[in-house]
């Protein structure tokens, strides 16, 4: 995607060795070693996400451009708590600050990917790697910015749900990317239709829904629990048109970043992965920053 010379090794410093070597062997060695162990550090940089991560952040941190553009995929989205939205080129031309920078935040791994929650207080904050030849690569960050008291639904409607649920304005490309697609509908078809049963299965059992709009990320059961009450008081919350989107297929998961629309609100960005489990495709997470 990018020149990785930042982890190859470097024969330039040869002759630095041997000037260290002229002064005494104790020296040489130190210095050997130290090169040794830098080493050691860049590869496992390209092999561990964790460490990945954590240089990302001090890149950002320290505002060293060269380090940080060793870590950022090609295709980066970069989503801040307000909703703006900055492309890899964009983030390089003045490295934005990172929210929640020094909240420790172990990634889970999910095949060539890997998801890393750094949350405290209403600041939500979601990093999602790739693993490519060269290495970890970030391709995803977004913040979400949790209100204080979560507003009331946008909006009830007895309409049939159309968009999402039957069709949308956008073509997946991948097989992957079609039975994702098709998963997601069948949750936005069970929650407009108030069915827990077909709801369940499709969602990861670590899933949690973080919105702008509400004051803390919702998990499965919270959701089970918002869709029985529906069911029982016989309302239905008004669902969100997708207006645009673009996936990536990672095999094991698929990413997809949609721009979508709540009736009488503001557009929002909203990411969701899924994962390969039991031969269906069940929702990861799913996280929506309101566009200010």
């Amino acid at each position: 995607m990018f020149n990785d010379e930042r982890f190859t090794s470097d024969t330039s410093r040869a002759p630095s060795l041997k000037f260290y070597a002229s002064l005494g062997m104790p020296i040489f060695f130190l210095v050997l070693g130290l090169s040794i162990f830098s080493f050691q550090v860049r590869a496992q940089q390209v092999s561990s996400p964790l460490l990945a991560d954590r240089s990302l952040v001090h890149s950002f941190e320290s505002k060293d451009n060269a380090a940080a553009a060793q870590l950022l995929d090609a295709d980066l989205i970069w989503i801040d708590a307000t909703g703006h939205r900055l492309t890899r080129a964009e983030v390089l031309e003045k490295l934005p600050a990172v929210a929640n920078a020094d909240v420790e935040a172990p990634p889970r791994i999910y095949g060539e990917t890997a998801v890393v929650r750094a949350n405290r207080g209403k600041m939500n904050v979601l990093r999602v790697w790739v693993k490519s030849v060269a290495g970890w690569r970030v391709l995803l960050y977004q913040e979400v910015l949790q209100v204080e008291k979560s507003e009331p639904p946008a909006g009830k409607t007895s309409v049939e749900c159309v968009n999402p649920c039957k069709t949308i304005p956008f073509q997946p490309q991948t097989t992957n990317e079609k039975e994702a697609i098709a998963s997601w509908q069948g949750v936005m078809r069970a929650m407009a239709e108030s069915d827990a049963d077909a709801y369940a299965p499709l969602i990861a059992d670590e899933f949690t829904a973080t919105d702008t709009f509400h004051d803390r990320p919702y998990t499965k059961a919270d959701r089970l629990a918002q869709i029985n009450k529906q069911k029982t008081t016989g309302t239905r919350a008004a669902p969100q048109e997708l207006l645009s989107a673009e996936m990536f297929d990672f095999g094991e998961t698929v990413m997809m970043v949609a721009h979508e629309q709540r009736p009488g609100a503001k557009s929002y960005f909203n990411t969701r992965m899924w994962v390969k489990r039991d031969g269906r495709w069940q929702m990861l997470f799913s996280l929506n920053t309101q566009i200010e």
